[in-house]
């Protein structure tokens, strides 16, 4: 089984790939992992991949915003990338479509 985060480092760019849900349950050692790799700082944008996540709530929507706020502090870039069409419309409904950067595919997030 796939380690619910896994990272990637492509030129000024850090791919967060996540693998399953991101609740409640998960969402405490989303942040803990992520956090520790901002404070790492070797990269200009981060994207958090999420093609491979079904179900995120209200918790997930949270570490999400704070890790928002962390990566903006730092002075970098925050991006998402590949959300299910049940989470984009979490994203809509609690309009956080208009706080993140959401791209349809990696390659478009890696782009810009």
């Amino acid at each position: 089984m796939a380690e619910l985060v896994e990272y990637e480092k492509r030129d000024e760019n850090l791919i967060v790939k996540v693998n399953g849900d991101i609740d409640a349950y998960h969402s405490g050692d989303f942040k803990k992992s992520v956090k520790e790799k901002i404070k790492e700082g070797n990269f200009k944008v981060m994207i958090i991949d999420l093609e491979n996540v079904p179900y995120i709530d209200s918790a997930g929507l949270g570490t999400l915003v704070s890790i928002l706020r962390d990566t903006r502090t730092e002075g970098k870039e925050l991006r998402l990338s590949g959300l299910r069409q049940n989470i984009k419309r979490i994203f809509e409904m609690t309009r956080l479509d208009k706080v993140f950067q959401i791209y349809e595919t990696l390659e478009e997030a890696l782009m810009g």
